[in-house]
């Protein structure tokens, strides 16, 4: 029996003596319990998200993704487009599709969706709503939870709020103390290493990098600070056509 019941059994023993050992009858009842402290809402986010990935194949061969996103997070919302490079967007706005020869498609309803924006939702009741804006034709589709792979939504809301979902840190080791409001985590995952760098008052990973077994592989995410939108491009929507997702597929 540990220090703790011990003590709690005391006082429970304390409470059921008669008022002739001592207590007085009206003896003033112990203040209940302060409750814990709230969990401050997690602040609005203007962030910049790179990622980064390289394997080695059994052919010798390394191979190399990298692009980035950008991240608007607001309460219970999150929107997410992807940063083009400056070349890129020069390209497309004389007219460049980035893709030589004639289009298989022309003329077909089909859109590239390839980085369009993501404008996800949640409500009260905890019920995502997944949206994929096309600006070209004006349109917001909603997404079916059976497409969301399809769009890059990984059907997990705090991963998507947090970068890294909050839950996972419990299954991860502190390394070290918090610094500059910083706490890292490392797991061990078979032969894969896993460091996370957690902001602790922004409630978001600024940093994620996977090392697979035997360096074969890596995978890093990277977090900044970017420039709020203005105007927020969510509030540009109002005279968008609504759709579905299901529409792309016929």
């Amino acid at each position: 029996m540990n220090a703790t019941v011990r003590r709690g059994l005391a006082c429970l023993l304390l409470a059921c003596l008669p008022a002739a050992a001592g207590a007085a009858d009206n003896a003033p009842e112990p203040a209940p319990a302060a409750p814990a402290p709230a969990q401050p809402a997690p602040p609005d986010l203007n962030l910049r998200i790179e990622r980064y990935a390289s394997s080695i194949g059994s052919d010798g061969v390394q191979r190399e993704t990298r692009y980035a996103d950008l991240m608007y997070r607001r309460a219970d919302m999150v929107w997410i487009e992807r940063d083009y490079p400056a070349a890129l967007r020069a390209s497309a706005e004389h007219g460049h599709d980035g893709h030589a020869g004639q289009d298989p498609h022309a003329g077909h309803s089909h859109a590239n969706t390839t980085g369009s924006p993501l404008w996800v939702r949640r409500d009260a009741a905890g019920k995502d709503q997944v949206r994929m804006v096309l600006r070209k034709q004006h349109k917001v589709l909603d997404i079916d939870e059976a497409n969301y792979g399809n769009v890059g939504y990984n059907g997990s809301w705090a991963a998507t709020y947090g970068i890294a979902d909050p839950r996972q840190l419990q299954r991860m080791q502190p390394d070290g103390a918090p610094a500059q409001g910083v706490q890292r985590y490392r797991q061990a995952r078979g032969e894969s290493q896993v460091l996370i760098d957690w902001d602790i008052q922004g409630q978001y990973a600024r940093r994620i990098e996977i090392q697979g077994p035997h360096g074969l592989s890596v995978s890093k995410v990277t977090v900044t600070d970017a420039a709020a939108p203005s105007p927020a491009p969510w509030v540009l929507l109002k005279d968008y056509e609504t759709g579905d997702y299901s529409d792309l597929l016929d």
